[in-house]
């Protein structure tokens, strides 16, 4: 073990540490505590890759961690986590391969490593690690993690860390676990009660703030709950692009267009500052905050500043290599933006959506995280197809994703799933002319759309506002009214489903409530281009 004066001067270092790196330019990334028994000359950049560890900067964490074992190769602590870098598991991609090679560098196996703890603390987070990295299922491997962090939590309830490791744990498990619907929500609890504990203590540790946001994906209900930790996080680690975007989680559950958008020009614009300084490609840009942006430019009215973003990324792309796991989000990056913009103008002549792939090319790594855009991939060609009139393609990819199941297993196939096909099988009755079946499919995925989390720009053309349109022109304006008010309920604020309610309601003779949805959709489109479709219809409701 450590001599107990190393503890002692690490913990009388922290401190000065956090005001040497402010006064030096370092990064800005928060306030965090983690007391160990390394050498001075391993403080700052173990500090600084726990801070980015907590801002899922994983790359850069890493690179500290690496950093802090080569001024003190013998802090555990240091490799423990390291290895956590490289299984972004609430990204769906997981490399535990990579993180045993990292702790192999301590030490050959895991008891030599926990030999090595410098305290009992940290070798309470050793063994929690380890359980992560043992040779079991990804579901067992999250679940031990969990359990394991929570019990050092438990142990140590003044260690704050040990707090914010056991909150992202829990979202893990419930994420990842495999577990059932209770557990889940125990874990959603656990999540909450530790990152609420760490963001009471210190309002600028950034797993704090980060760990409430994504409470909120794993439970709309807590964004406005949230909203401090939103409004909070983005300063906090203003050098972190992933800080700079999660903001917007909260902003776009509660409807806050010019939130979410001014989150994401910032990050988009840190994230292309982050490639020049490192000499990267476009392949390494972060496409997840540019479809953001693009989403919050498409609510705002700004279809143009949402269009040129599609020629950004195609640029941006040109010449770059795209494999890796790094890299999954680039490849399918200009299909995805091209499809949202399609489905929130109506425009689907005016882009070229991408066919899909017909199977993963990303590595085992990300198999997760590409199952999931190849799945969109195909929905998204699908749909293309039927709103230019070919039903084939509809037809054809609702077979690859499983097709309509008899209604007695609906209940085997995520919400998601369930919607996309019922969508899909909808628009395959409306080409063929059979109007009775599109909407009893549609009255059947809307349901579904309900239980759809919304942790993120839509991967799907809303089966609400499609079976209001058709309400609506089918003569039933009050029937559409209500679908456009239950899409509303499911995504706030969101400008498609004001105009459609608002159009319902004022065929149904409903004046007072009509101009009340065009001037919510009017307080969206502030900055709307002039030439925008509806705008002056917008504008001409709104002072009824």
């Amino acid at each position: 073990m450590r001599r107990s004066s190393i503890v002692a001067l690490a913990l009388a270092l922290l401190p000065a540490l956090a005001a040497a790196q402010h006064d030096h330019g370092a990064p800005r990334l928060g306030t965090v505590s983690f007391p160990n028994s390394g050498v001075r000359a391993a403080q700052t950049p173990f500090l600084r890759g726990v801070a980015l560890l907590h801002s899922f900067e994983y790359e850069d964490a890493a690179a500290a961690f690496r950093e802090a074992e080569r001024a003190d190769p013998g802090l555990a602590i240091a490799y423990w986590l390291e290895s956590l870098t490289y299984s972004p598991i609430l990204w769906r991609e997981d490399d535990p391969d990579a993180g045993r090679r990292a702790v192999a560098r301590l030490a050959p196996t895991p008891a030599a490593r926990l030999a090595k703890a410098g305290t009992a603390r940290e070798r309470a987070y050793g063994a929690a690690v380890e359980a992560f990295l043992a040779d079991t299922t990804p579901a067992a491997r999250v679940v031990a993690f969990a359990d394991s962090m929570r019990a050092v939590a438990e142990r140590y309830p003044d260690d704050l860390e040990a707090s914010a490791f056991a909150s992202i744990g829990a979202m893990m498990a419930q994420q990842a676990g495999g577990l059932p619907p209770a557990r889940r929500r125990e874990e959603t609890e656990r999540a909450t009660r530790f990152a609420e504990r760490v963001f009471a203590a210190s309002p600028n540790h950034p797993g704090a703030a980060h760990y409430l946001i994504h409470v909120a994906d794993m439970d709309q209900s807590y964004a406005p709950r949230a909203l401090p930790a939103a409004r909070a996080y983005d300063k906090i680690a203003p050098d972190a692009t992933h800080a700079l975007h999660m903001p917007s989680h909260v902003y776009l559950s509660l409807g806050m267009w010019d939130d979410l958008v001014a989150s994401n020009e910032r990050a988009w614009a840190s994230s292309r500052a982050w490639v020049r300084a490192r000499g990267r490609t476009g392949a390494d840009l972060s496409f997840h905050a540019l479809t953001w942006l693009q989403y919050g430019y498409l609510e705002q009215g700004r279809w143009r500043a949402a269009r040129a973003l599609l020629d950004t990324t195609r640029a941006v792309l040109a010449g770059a290599d795209l494999a890796g796991a790094a890299h999954v989000d680039a490849r399918y990056a200009p299909g995805a933006l091209a499809f949202l913009y399609a489905a929130e103008t109506g425009r689907w002549d005016d882009v070229a959506i991408d066919g899909p792939t017909t199977a993963p090319t990303g590595p085992s790594t990300a198999a997760g995280r590409e199952a999931g855009f190849l799945a969109a991939s195909r929905y998204a060609h699908a749909v293309a197809g039927a709103m230019r009139g070919d039903t084939t393609a509809v037809i054809a990819v609702a077979r690859t994703l499983g097709g309509v199941p008899d209604s007695a297993t609906w209940t085997t196939r995520s919400p998601l799933a369930m919607l996309n096909a019922l969508t899909l099988d909808a628009l395959a009755a409306r080409g063929r002319g059979d109007s009775a079946l599109a909407l009893a499919r549609l009255r059947a995925a809307a349901a579904f759309e309900d239980r759809v989390p919304v942790i993120g720009p839509p991967s799907y053309v809303s089966a609400h506002e499609l079976l209001g349109g058709a309400l609506l022109a089918s003569n039933d304006p009050r029937g559409a009214a209500v679908e456009y008010e239950r899409s509303l309920a499911h995504q706030p604020n969101r400008s498609l489903a004001l105009l459609g309610l608002a159009r319902a309601r004022a065929a149904s003779g409903d004046r007072a409530g009509a101009a009340d949805a065009y001037r919510k959709l009017l307080a969206n489109w502030v900055r709307a281009d002039a030439d925008l479709p509806a705008l002056a219809e917008v504008r001409a409701g709104a002072r009824d």
